[in-house]
């Protein structure tokens, strides 16, 4: 499972119990719909300090970090080491 389908399924399950609207995509607009909330970005963002070792500066904590799964996917990318070296091994 990628990172993408890693954070979609997390959201799907703990934002929306598993129920998503039947509107919902990649790119559906999670603080904008009001599915963001900050118990919800509190328990999501506990979630991938854990599970990706990630730690959180105070800037990193932006709605546009967050506002969709591939906003967050595309931010975490830059911050998981794993990803990194993906990302430098496809640029050479």
């Amino acid at each position: 499972m990628d990172l993408l389908e890693e954070v979609r399924n997390y959201i799907i399950s703990d934002t929306f119990h598993g129920k998503p609207p039947s509107n919902f995509a990649d790119d559906y607009d999670l603080i904008e719909t009001g599915a963001m909330d900050s118990m919800n970005m509190m328990n999501l963002i506990t979630w991938i300090s854990k599970q990706y070792s990630v730690e959180f500066k105070p800037n990193d904590l932006v709605p546009k970090n967050f506002r969709s799964i591939q906003a967050l996917s595309q931010f975490l990318e830059t911050r998981i080491p794993s990803c990194q070296a993906e990302q430098d091994k496809a640029a050479q």
